[in-house]
């Protein structure tokens, strides 16, 4: 008996290479993704103002970085004795207005010169909502709590986003003429918007994502949203709330991407590295013991085993940690 389609995902013409560097915005399944690479010792980054659910907002946020647009006094708002910016999540309020503009800034930075030296750019839209600032006239990343008065709520023209989106790519590719995209939609169900509504927005991500595909070299679509809805389609995939994939479809979605865009022979290695993480995370009852000690000093040899077959890999915090006497 046949439980789920088991769709076949093509496999990327381009593979991902592991020393190459990728940079991943989007959703909270970005953050699933890009700690899945970290754990595999990619040079990965995500998400630098937050998790980011709309396109729109996404698209501000790399306009931004692309045109070295600094953010000013201006980009900021207080509440309750709190700064913050309504174009990042709000983990970075706090309670200093000029510390808040030298950390926005600071990592404003950093992705300028990531954007620059990166070989992969993966983005995850999550809803094609989005909400605009009356008063600003501004479409937002966070609404920060403010009064919903303060907000309209709409839904993106997929003719607009995707013509904004392919006015995107060529300024990345004039800043970096090697970036490859990687496009995918999140199977997280935004059921706050309503059942309806949430299948009217993923239906508009689909339409866009496939017209940037379709239009633009190296840019290639992976259908997580289609593996969890389609092939796994059961909500014993789903957290309780039946809106986030569980661990369960989400180590299976994993493993579908791997397959389909890493480099085959680098998956032996990547083994060898979950292997390691696995024991990184090992938390004994006792650890001043022979046992504990025999442990740490087999999965130091391990360290220095991958270390020594590839240079390139940054192990210090695992030859660390299993040095410890």
């Amino acid at each position: 008996m046949r439980l789920h389609l088991d769709l076949d995902v093509s496999v990327c013409p381009v593979p991902i290479q592991h020393t190459q560097k990728i940079l991943l915005l989007g959703s909270c399944f970005t953050e699933h993704i890009g700690q899945r690479m970290q754990q595999l010792k990619f040079d990965c980054y995500s998400n630098p103002f937050g998790i980011v659910f709309s396109p729109d907002s996404m698209l501000l946020a790399l306009q931004r970085m692309i045109r070295q647009e600094a953010f000013t006094s201006d980009d900021l708002m207080e509440s309750a004795g709190n700064w913050f910016s309504l174009d990042t999540h709000s983990s970075f309020n706090q309670p200093d207005k000029d510390a808040l503009l030298i950390q926005l800034n600071g990592i404003l930075a950093i992705w300028q010169q990531h954007l620059k030296t990166a070989d992969w750019l993966i983005l995850t839209f999550g809803s094609a909502y989005c909400y605009e600032h009356k008063a600003l006239q501004k479409v937002v990343a966070n609404c920060q709590k403010l009064p919903s008065g303060a907000f309209t709520k709409k839904i993106t023209d997929p003719a607009i986003l995707g013509a904004s989106y392919l006015a995107l790519i060529r300024e990345l590719r004039l800043l970096n003429p090697t970036l490859k995209v990687i496009i995918t939609v999140s199977p997280v169900k935004h059921l706050r918007d309503g059942v309806i509504e949430n299948s009217l927005s993923k239906a508009v991500l689909r339409v866009v994502s496939h017209h940037l595909t379709s239009e633009v070299d190296n840019c290639f679509y992976f259908p997580a949203l289609e593996l969890v809805a389609d092939d796994l389609r059961d909500y014993r995939f789903y957290e309780p709330d039946m809106a986030h994939p569980n661990r369960q479809a989400i180590d299976y979605v994993w493993d579908k991407f791997r397959n389909s865009y890493f480099e085959k022979h680098s998956l032996p290695l990547f083994d060898r590295l979950a292997a390691l993480h696995t024991a990184l995370e090992h938390r004994p009852l006792q650890i001043h013991t022979a046992a504990f000690a025999a442990f740490r000093h087999a999965q130091l040899e391990k360290c220095l085993s991958l270390k020594k077959d590839f240079p390139y890999l940054n192990l210090e915090r695992e030859i660390a940690y299993f040095s410890e006497p």
